[in-house]
């Protein structure tokens, strides 16, 4: 078996080709920016690597006035969706992957006029890094199909199938732990792991 894609090349084969500026956000060591020839941002000066790239410091988004691609990678959901909305809005696209809460990333999105247009998925940590690209526009999915991925689901990524009988036991086992404790969040759990499983079934038999 050949080497599994990582999240960098991921990450770096869904930003369209030819657009510029490309601002990776909280670049950490800059293997992305480098990779593209993107600029780096950092919060602060003691956060930047030392690899010879374009840095800003700064906030986010904040310190752009115009940009065409933003990366908002490996950050939580709420992060990503506050750093959407503050600074510059990208014009083409923007790459983003929140490991906390893909759901809540999706439902953000969508209620900040973003509409996914290409997912894909990279082992990291002993799960699946799902990384989004998202373009201006009204998304049309929605319900369990926004959360778990319109273009995902439909796709034909060689992790698919593991990564939703991943999820599936994920959201069965937690819907078990809280049944007694919270039948409403169990619930909404065993929803989850339902369709998920319909999924797998109509996808993979």
């Amino acid at each position: 078996m050949g080497r599994e894609r990582s999240r960098f090349d991921l990450i770096t084969s869904l930003v369209p080709e030819g657009c510029w500026p490309v601002v990776d956000v909280g670049a950490d060591h800059g293997l992305v920016a480098e990779r593209l020839g993107a600029i780096a941002t950092e919060r602060a000066p003691g956060r930047r690597s030392m690899k010879p790239l374009p840095w800003v410091i700064g906030d986010g988004l904040k310190p752009f006035r115009t940009l065409e691609v933003a990366i908002i990678t490996g950050m939580g959901a709420r992060t990503i969706g506050r750093l959407l909305q503050e600074g510059a809005r990208p014009t083409v696209a923007i790459i983003v992957h929140a490991p906390d809460d893909p759901i809540l990333l999706r439902r953000t999105l969508a209620d900040q006029g973003w509409k996914i247009d290409a997912e894909g998925l990279a082992r990291e940590a002993g799960r699946f890094a799902e990384v989004i690209r998202a373009v201006p526009g009204e998304e049309p999915s929605s319900g369990f199909e926004l959360d778990f991925g319109p273009y995902l689901l439909a796709s034909d990524d060689p992790f698919l199938e593991e990564h939703l009988h991943q999820l599936r036991g994920y959201w069965s086992g937690l819907a078990a732990k809280t049944r007694s404790c919270a039948p409403a969040k169990a619930e909404q759990f065993d929803r989850y792991a339902s369709f998920l499983l319909r999924t797998l079934n109509a996808r993979f038999g």
